[in-house]
């Protein structure tokens, strides 16, 4: 029992000491940053890489003809002070800062320990962080924002932007016998799917092992969450005039490999009406 009593102590006052460390490290920060961080909190997407993907139809087009940002979102608290978190659609992760005038350092981003650095304006109509990136091709830049989706993290943010500027507008299936094909199909920011019968969820590929077929052809993943194991990827492609979407099934060649697929026959069409 003294034992305990002594264990219990020690762990108290260990974690006493660190609470304080926090506490020193966070008072110990200027004035100035602390109040850019109040006036930063929230999740900041890169808007500019949403806007490639409305254009190309795709993620991957984004991708190759522009660039993947460094993070999908970053994310500023009061509550951490000294650094931010970042996150992609398979991480999230810290990086310590430090902020001089407008201009926001996150130190160690990339290997040899180069920082990325993000230029503050918040003084415009549309406020914004210009993220200038030192990345192993280069120094690429991007534009980011801060979201008002309210979603549960950063990446959901990130999705949400995405998810508005690749589907905006209404959808009508092809080759449907009315009433169906008069059905106005919506693909949600939020990921749902409305007026459509087969499935009411979907979530795109935005990196990783999700694109089975390599890096020319986009993925995206629909689910009825009223069935369990409904899940079912397909490749997506919009027309050039991005007024037509196709979803067509993958096929499972190597039972022994789950990322072995081929691409199969057309599955669904529709046609779209942009938003007004």
């Amino acid at each position: 029992m003294k034992h305990l009593i002594i264990i219990s102590c020690a762990l108290l006052s260990l974690l006493a000491a660190c609470k304080q460390d926090s506490a020193n490290k966070s008072g110990n920060l200027p004035d100035a940053q602390k109040d850019k961080i109040v006036e930063l909190a929230g999740n900041w997407i890169p808007i500019d890489f949403c806007s490639r993907a409305s254009q190309y139809g795709s993620v991957l087009g984004a991708m190759n003809y522009g660039h993947k940002p460094y993070a999908y979102s970053v994310t500023f608290s009061p509550v951490f002070p000294d650094s931010v978190e970042c996150s992609n659609n398979v991480k999230t992760w810290r990086l310590p800062i430090t902020i001089k005038a407008d201009t926001v350092e996150l130190k160690g981003a990339r290997p040899e320990n180069k920082s990325v650095f993000l230029i503050v304006d918040l003084q415009g109509r549309e406020k914004q962080l210009t993220m200038f990136d030192p990345s192993p091709g280069g120094m690429l830049m991007d534009k980011f924002i801060k979201s008002k989706a309210g979603s549960k993290n950063g990446y959901g943010d990130f999705l949400a932007a995405l998810n508005h500027n690749m589907f905006n507008g209404t959808y009508t299936e092809v080759g449907k016998p009315k009433p169906a094909n008069d059905k106005k199909i919506q693909f949600t920011p939020g990921g749902y799917i409305m007026e459509f019968k087969d499935y009411d969820r979907y979530e795109l590929c935005t990196g990783g092992d999700c694109f089975f077929l390599g890096p020319d052809m986009d993925v995206m993943t629909l689910r009825d969450s009223k069935k369990e194991d409904s899940a079912k990827s397909f490749m997506y492609k919009f027309s050039n005039q991005n007024d037509t979407l196709r979803l067509f099934d993958l096929i499972h060649v190597n039972p022994d490999d789950k990322y072995s697929y081929k691409l199969g026959k057309q599955a669904y069409a529709f046609t779209r009406k942009a938003a007004e």
